[in-house]
């Protein structure tokens, strides 16, 4: 199986088109295969994001984030947001869906339509582990694949780290109900504190990172069972406050897009 690392531009918003093309050929230069772009946060028009992709042979990744008081603003939200990502020729959609304070009803309702518009754009739509969402925790996301095993997920598994207060060692059972439905990765490593280690190349992090690395290694081998020739991973350690910083000058500890590239270049050579 091929892996392909996409360029989260998180840690480095674009505010022009020269910034935007410097971040994508550097993104090429470092060694990526593409880049994924959070929507919300992105204003560069999709004319100009897709001849600087191609000018590098990138591929892209789109983000949304559905958002509203109830189920029916963020159906309408996710609705529009899906037609503007599809605009971009991703190769995938990641869907930040529903709110943890719906009901598992609501949520499924969100979830069904996101299914549906898989179909009407032939499009994989992946549903991000995260907190805020329906998929905060283990147990709520077992419970939404169980009701729907066809849905697709991103696995940002540092929230999970984070909301359980465990290494998830505890949690292997239904790790393994959840992880076959994995087609995407946001590689960060979190603790039981927190999302984001501070740095993943030190050694006090060590333990936690090879933890993560071997939780994502049944991923792949499940993909790889599935016949998946290809997958993708973005590395995702983001600015603060995810990131940690000195408390007078507000400078990060870790240079962030080297910890995503050091994160890039250890799991192409931990990940087999």
């Amino acid at each position: 199986m091929k892996l392909n690392f996409h360029k989260s531009f998180w840690e480095a918003p674009c505010n022009n088109e020269q910034d935007f093309n410097e971040l994508v050929k550097r993104s090429f230069d470092d060694g990526y295969q593409g880049t994924e772009l959070f929507l919300p946060f992105f204003e560069i028009d999709t004319d100009t994001t897709l001849k600087a992709h191609a000018e590098h042979g990138l591929n892209i990744i789109t983000g949304i984030a559905t958002q509203g008081d109830n189920v029916q603003a963020h159906l309408k939200s996710m609705n529009a947001q899906i037609e503007r990502a599809v605009e971009f020729s991703p190769v995938l959609i990641n869907s930040h869906t529903g709110r943890d304070i719906f009901s598992l009803e609501d949520n499924l309702r969100l979830f069904e339509n996101a299914l549906k518009l898989e179909q009407k754009y032939n499009v994989i739509i992946t549903h991000e582990t995260h907190r805020f969402r329906p998929t905060f925790s283990t147990f709520d996301t077992e419970k939404i694949i169980k009701v729907l095993p066809e849905l697709k997920l991103n696995l940002d598994i540092s929230h999970w780290m984070v909301v359980h207060e465990s290494d998830l060692s505890d949690q292997l059972t239904r790790l393994d109900t959840i992880f076959p439905h994995v087609h995407h990765i946001h590689g960060r490593v979190g603790f039981e504190e927190g999302p984001q280690v501070i740095n993943p190349q030190d050694e006090l992090w060590a333990g936690h990172l090879k933890n993560h690395v071997d939780l994502w290694q049944k991923v792949i081998n499940l993909a790889k069972n599935r016949g998946q020739k290809t997958f993708t991973i973005t590395p995702e350690f983001g600015p603060f406050p995810y990131a940690h910083v000195q408390p007078n000058t507000q400078q990060p500890l870790t240079d962030i897009w080297a910890a995503n590239n050091f994160m890039q270049q250890h799991l192409k050579e931990k990940l087999i």
